[in-house]
């Protein structure tokens, strides 16, 4: 199982590098306080962290209420 583990690591390691390769184009960015140029790969990759966690953000308040409840409903039975 481990040795599965390392060969899926592996791949998205070599994934993400021929990723960046590929898009190694430099954007310049606009955004309210000034611009950056960056390299297109670390843009995306930069925005999809960001969805991350902003999505995690959205739905802690989901994953704390059920927490709550698992917690109280274990109560009421011991």
């Amino acid at each position: 199982m481990r040795l599965l583990g390392l060969i899926i690591l592996a791949l998205t390691l070599l994934l993400g590098v021929s990723f960046a390769i590929l898009n190694a184009q430099t954007v310049v960015v606009n955004y309210y306080l000034g611009t950056k140029a960056l390299p297109l790969s670390v843009l995306l990759v930069g925005i999809f962290i960001i969805g991350i966690v902003i999505g995690f953000v959205v739905s802690l308040p989901s994953i704390i209420r059920l927490k709550l409840k698992i917690r109280r409903q274990r109560k009421g039975q011991g």
